[in-house]
């Protein structure tokens, strides 16, 4: 005579414990998967405004220029990638914003130098290799535009 032996699935009480460990399993949250959060939209408006990789026009006003560093700051007001030319597509920047911005050579620097604070000014502008803003031309807008800058 064979022996049945119980098996602890169809049990009463085993049954009940597996039926609760399950519902345990499904109410309990589990931690969330490595997933990459959203940026936020200030992150992504800040890194699209300082995205200088290809030419981006600027305009300002002359706000410093460091003659020790052979630099210039400027009081940036607006921004264009209406590439090549540069004559539509200008929107704002926020008002304060300050840019730091090179010259390409010695010569550009020497002209640049002459400008007094708060000229009006024009540039088309690139990251270099070193992550300076180069300043590839420019216009004084207080002489007028210039067609191409």
């Amino acid at each position: 005579m064979k022996t049945r032996i119980p098996s602890p699935l169809t049990s009463f009480p085993s049954r009940n414990l597996l039926l609760g460990t399950i519902v345990v399993l499904l109410l309990t949250p589990f931690p969330a998967m490595a997933l990459e959060p959203e940026p936020h939209p200030l992150d992504t408006f800040l890194t699209n405004i300082l995205n200088f990789r290809e030419p981006t026009g600027i305009r300002g006003t002359v706000r410093y220029i460091d003659k020790g560093k052979k630099n210039i700051w400027l009081d940036w007001e607006q921004r264009s990638d209406d590439r090549p030319a540069f004559d539509t597509g200008w929107k704002l920047v926020p008002e304060g914003t300050t840019l730091l911005v090179y010259p390409q050579n010695a010569t550009q620097y020497e002209e640049l130098e002459l400008m007094k604070k708060g000229t009006p000014i024009e540039m088309i502008i690139q990251l270099d290799p070193e992550g300076h803003r180069r300043i590839l031309s420019y216009q004084d807008l207080s002489r007028g535009r210039k067609i191409p800058l």
